[in-house]
């Protein structure tokens, strides 16, 4: 993988540069490039009490009072702050909690990472990993020569290898799971344990569990697993936003808020320790969740530290694991696709129906056409009853049928999508859909083209999440190493306007904050990003670094 530059010089004197004292109230931000994201780039920034209030030298020289800091960012280039519009924060966060398993090529190797990283466990101690990536197991007819149903591997050196201790394995797109015999054990999975509805338990031949359970019968699992502690949750949210504020981001969309993680986010609110901001989208699958939110409505903070006002639905599966919902049966291995729907099409209407007369907002994770489709009719039946600024969205919009741009053009539904899906899922999701569905498949330009408003995230902790990873992987549909060679499809990329676009305005706009939030303009929050290079020109964005970030004038990551 390519390793970021560094720009040592700049760092240092940046560092150097004074802080505004507690009694200035104004600060000049000069001898940048400032893209503002919604008009003319200029030359300084005047930020009061954590708002722009005047952009270029000359408005800044006329508005000036005697109490002023000047702050010299030294031929650097700035943009408002990045906008992750999907992520998963807590999960960032949990690295010193659960065992890092991203990039894992083999059970082998899982087992290696589980020893290096928890080498003493306590008899009977519980391990938690996440992180292995379901979409390649699912597209391996075989692994270390064991038995692997559907693709996937039989854990029994996982039981052989930790034989005291319960062992669950999160996957890296939340599809899968696997766990070893004592953790089975524990749970009381056996032979005789049906497949709960929604998932399914993979067997060896004689009917026995093989150890990986796929989409709803991982609570099975999970469930038996020890609760994280509220102090534990909290020192994760944490130290997930302060990474994220560290490579520039300064708003998150937290999709799939449980009700503990709502407590967290707030408690972390009262005390002023969220470093970067936060809009919520509940679990719209938790039913006793959202008739609680129901009632009482969105949270509208007048600081927009922490916003809940939208619903994140999981509807189908992954298209890697095969469980997405697709029209037509899957290209390759169609006797081991198990399309699932996680939640009823009713269920989802239900709440399409109470979100829209209490509003909230409506985030449904679809992958397959087949899933896009319903969400797309569920919208256009609750929304043609009373149309209004609704903003409502479909979260990955991955896989869709021809006429999809025009209706859900048509109906103004956010496409909320993730570069690094399509550069990830290069390696085998042509394969799965076949010559033909591929080509309507992370289909940015063409729904971009067809008037669909378009937003881009990361959905991390899955993939490479850092802005500048995520808009090298939209500027080129290519990996971190320049694979392949011209791009995956690179008929679909967006321009480097657009894709900026899409990951700071655009995304303020997806969450009704496009007011305060997204550009640098007056009267907006002075939550900006001090980059070293400019990404409207700089050929390759890997390079550019992160130097500074600010929320409301405040620096919260870089040097």
């Amino acid at each position: 993988m390519r390793r970021f530059a560094t720009v040592s010089l700049f760092a240092l004197t940046l560092a150097a540069c004074a802080e505004p004292a507690s009694e200035t109230t104004a600060t000049v931000f000069t001898n940048a490039t400032f893209v503002t994201m919604d008009g003319p780039n200029t030359d300084a920034l005047l930020v009061e009490d954590g708002r722009i209030t005047a952009l270029g030298q000359d408005d800044i020289d006329a508005a000036l009072g005697n109490s002023v800091t000047i702050v010299d960012l030294r031929g650097a280039t700035v943009l408002p702050g990045f906008v992750d519009s999907h992520v998963h924060v807590r999960e960032l966060g949990m690295d010193a909690i659960k065992v890092d398993l991203v990039g894992a090529q083999s059970l082998t190797e899982i087992i290696a990472r589980i020893r290096a990283q928890r080498p003493n466990p306590a008899p009977g101690e519980w391990i938690i990993g996440q992180g292995w990536d379901e979409g390649r197991y699912a597209d391996s007819a075989s692994l270390e020569g064991l038995e692997t149903p559907g693709g996937y591997p039989d854990t029994a050196p996982l039981s052989a290898a930790f034989p005291d201790n319960p062992v669950a394995l999160e996957s890296l797109h939340g599809f899968a799971a696997m766990g070893n015999a004592r953790a089975f054990e524990i749970a009381g999975i056996d032979a005789d344990t049906p497949d709960p509805q929604g998932g399914t338990i993979l067997r060896r031949s004689n009917g026995e569990p093989s150890g990986v359970l796929l989409t709803l019968a991982q609570a099975l699992l999970m469930d038996a697993a020890p609760e994280i502690t509220q102090e534990q949750r909290e020192t994760a949210i944490r130290a997930g936003l302060a990474r994220m504020a560290q490579a520039g981001v300064t708003s998150v969309h937290e999709a799939g808020m449980t009700g503990e993680d709502v407590a967290a986010f707030r408690a972390l609110a009262e005390r002023g320790e969220l470093p970067i901001r936060v809009f919520g989208l509940l679990n719209g699958n938790d039913t006793e969740l959202m008739d609680d939110w129901f009632e009482a409505g969105p949270l509208d903070d007048a600081d927009d530290y922490l916003d809940i006002g939208g619903i994140k639905v999981f509807f189908d599966g992954s298209l890697g694991s095969r469980t997405a919902m697709l029209s037509a049966p899957y290209a390759d291995l169609p006797d081991t696709a198990r399309p699932t729907a996680r939640i009823s099409l009713n269920a989802i209407d239900r709440l399409a129906v109470q979100a829209r007369d209490t509003g909230f907002q409506m985030a449904v994770h679809a992958i397959g056409d087949e899933a896009n489709d319903c969400i797309l009719a569920s919208y256009e039946l609750r929304l043609s009853e009373s149309p209004y600024d609704h903003r409502w969205r479909i979260e990955h919009a991955q896989v869709v049928r021809p006429d999809f741009a025009e209706r859900a053009a048509a109906l103004n539904v956010i496409a909320s999508m993730q570069p690094s899906h399509a550069v990830g899922d290069s390696a085998w999701a042509e394969a799965r859909l076949g010559d033909e569905r591929i080509r309507r498949a992370y289909a940015w330009k063409s729904l971009d083209a067809a008037g669909v408003p378009i937003i881009f995230n990361s959905d991390l902790p899955g993939e490479p999440w850092e802005p500048m990873q995520t808009l090298h992987f939209a500027l080129t549909r290519t990996d971190l190493d320049g694979a392949p060679d011209g791009g995956w499809y690179a008929d679909e990329v967006l321009t480097r306007e657009q894709s900026l676009r899409a990951m700071t305005l655009a995304g303020a706009h997806a969450a009704f904050q496009d007011d305060t939030l997204g550009s640098l303009s007056v009267g907006k929050w002075a939550d900006f990003v001090v980059l070293s290079g400019n990404p409207m020109t700089q050929d390759d964005v890997r390079e550019i670094d992160v130097l500074r970030t600010y929320v409301a004038g405040e620096h919260v990551g870089g040097e």
